[in-house]
């Protein structure tokens, strides 16, 4: 025995050995050749692929007939058909293993006859069933498609299938598109070939407009039938193809220009511009100018690629005024769309004559002047412009100069100018404005004809008159004859004319004895009325009231405070003409014992002691 527990024979008994086992298979086949035909069995077994190995299948003997059983097995192995290599059969026990994990997709079945000793054969067919070990899988992970846009709703484009190496239920199935199907542009429809693939076909299910969308991105999801079902995914990139569906649009249907007579050849005039949404050549676009309808006599020409128009002859204003053209844009395309455009061109004769200008002033006088209280956008004045060589409509351009700021000029058909207030006046701060209107036509060298004025500001009564002092103090005697000089008020008021005009009165109040004293109401000076009495009031006063002769007039007031001095000019009076008194022999000397009133309440005490 070897180092493993295994007998080693001698080259002797190996050669014995080897030739027993040659006598037991020749006997054996011609067992089966006289047998085969007379005892037959057959056995079908079958199982799931991807099983381990080692995985039982079955028994030889279940394909003996009845009652009958055997204890050896010969099996009959042809090269290639992959018994030998992948299952494992115990000829003892006629059980059957496998000797490695089975793929159906490599190999579906197995076949092999089993004799026994007695010479009964069994054939023996195994089945490798399928699992969903495959998932279906697109021939490319990402394809792109052109598609030419305005293709018709219905229209069928077919794809690469995918495929999936299981069968039946377990291989493709269908197919939906999971993302990127923006408007729901397209569907997709399948068909089962006869080799069992399932072929699909993309179909256009809405209009392809290149101009709005250009490309899709479709995510493609190929499933099978198992559960859970496996899945395969392919990017389809759509192109959608240029066809010429748009024809060239100018950005404007007409197009006009004035230029002078005396312009010279080769002069640039102007330039037209249309666009195509297509592209390529279906977006190319070249103009060109309809000799049959326009300029046979090719005054003008145009550049094809950019549209700019230029002078290609002198012209005469005196011969043609206007020239109008048909200036035709058409796409590159092999067969074109052709759109036209207008242009007007206005001939002006040359400029030897100024503009002139009439200025209306809007004032009830027809004066330049405006109301402070004027507000914005108020019209102060009207100017009419025009220009000999241009006629009534005359292509001047009109300014204005000056005003800081407060006043504007607007217009609506650029012949009739209209000055308005821009910002509100105080013509307090400001009561005249210098302005200067210029008018310049579009010649070559411009001409240029001006007015300058001066705006007057008129008053509006938004100011009260305001005293230099809200409080006038003054001390005169009360001796004061009637009319004499207390004090002179003055208040001011900053608009002007009967808004400006300041009147003083007197505020009558018999508390403060204003009745004493009067006002002048031009010059504010105020004075005595009547004989004035410090004993009756040392300090009356007045409210003088300042209003000027605005409709409705404002007013302000201030207080005039007169102190008075005291005048000797009253006697003392005592209360009584007679006093008659007692008194107690022995007072003290200094005893006071009588009290003598008179008008100033002065207390006279006699001394009994005095001499």
């Amino acid at each position: 025995m070897n180092s493993k527990g295994r007998t080693i024979m001698d080259p002797l008994h190996q050669n014995r050995a080897w030739w027993w086992i040659l006598v037991i298979h020749y006997v054996a086949l011609q067992l089966m050749t006289i047998h085969s035909s007379m005892v037959p069995g057959t056995l079908q077994l079958q199982l799931d692929e991807e099983q381990p190995a080692g995985t039982v299948v079955g028994d030889i003997s279940a394909g003996l007939p009845p009652d009958m059983t055997a204890t050896h097995y010969f099996i009959s192995d042809h090269q290639g058909t992959g018994v030998g290599t992948d299952l494992d059969i115990d000829e003892s026990t006629g059980i059957i293993k496998t000797a490695k994990v089975l793929d159906r997709e490599v190999r579906d079945r197995y076949s092999f006859i089993a004799v026994t000793i007695t010479g009964i054969t069994v054939e023996v067919t195994i089945l490798v069933n399928d699992i969903n070990d495959h998932a279906p899988v697109f021939p490319r992970k990402r394809a792109m498609f052109k598609i030419p846009e305005q293709t018709t709703i219905g229209t069928k484009f077919p794809l690469e299938p995918a495929l999936d190496a299981d069968e039946d239920q377990l291989t493709t199935q269908g197919y939906i598109i999971t993302d990127g199907n923006v408007g729901q542009a397209f569907f997709l429809e399948t068909k089962r070939g006869s080799n069992k693939v399932l072929y699909l076909d993309l179909v256009v299910n809405a209009v392809l407009d290149r101009e709005t969308r250009s490309s899709y991105t479709l995510l493609l999801e190929a499933f099978d039938g198992g559960s859970p079902k496996r899945t395969g995914q392919m990017i389809l990139d759509l192109i959608v193809q240029d066809i010429n569906d748009n024809a060239p649009v100018f950005n404007q249907s007409r197009y006009h220009a004035v230029i002078s007579e005396n312009l010279q050849p080769g002069n640039n005039i102007l330039q037209v511009f249309a666009s195509d949404a297509d592209e390529g050549d279906n977006g190319l676009v070249f103009y060109d100018i309809n000799r049959r309808q326009s300029d046979p006599d090719r005054y003008f020409v145009i550049d094809t690629r950019t549209g700019v128009i230029t002078l290609n002859k002198p012209l005469d204003f005196e011969m043609r005024r206007v020239h109008e053209l048909v200036v035709q844009a058409q796409d590159n395309a092999s067969q074109p769309e052709v759109t036209n455009a207008f242009v007007t061109i206005q001939v002006r004769d040359y400029n030897d004559n100024q503009p002139t200008m009439t200025i209306i002033f809007l004032s009830e006088d027809g004066s330049p002047r405006i109301s402070e209280g004027a507000q914005p956008g108020q019209y102060v004045a009207r100017i009419s412009v025009t220009d000999p060589d241009y006629g009534e409509y005359a292509n001047v351009n009109v300014s204005l100069e000056g005003g800081d700021g407060k006043f504007a000029l607007t217009t609506k058909d650029s012949i009739i100018y209209l000055i308005c207030v821009d910002q509100i006046l105080d013509r307090e701060e400001q009561d005249h404005y210098e302005l200067r209107v210029l008018a310049t036509d579009s010649g070559t060298p411009p001409l240029r004809a001006e007015s300058s004025f001066t705006i007057q500001v008129t008053d509006v009564n938004d100011n009260p008159p305001l005293f230099d002092q809200p409080e006038y103090t003054q001390v005169i005697p009360e001796v004061a004859f009637p009319g004499s000089f207390v004090v002179q008020v003055t208040a001011r008021d900053k608009d002007q004319g009967p808004n400006g005009d300041v009147q003083y009165s007197i505020l009558q109040n018999e508390e403060t004895h204003s009745d004493w004293f009067s006002v002048d109401a031009v010059t504010g000076i105020v004075t005595t009325l009547t004989q004035l009495d410090y004993e009756t009031d040392p300090m009356p006063s007045v409210t003088v009231v300042a209003a000027d002769r605005g409709r409705p007039p404002l007013s302000s007031t201030a207080v005039v405070k007169v102190i008075l001095q005291d005048i000797n000019d009253n006697e003392p009076v005592f209360g009584s003409k007679f006093y008659n008194a007692s008194i107690k022999e022995n007072t003290a000397a200094g005893t006071c014992f009588m009290e003598i009133s008179g008008v100033f309440g002065h207390e006279v005490c006699e001394n009994p002691n005095a001499e």
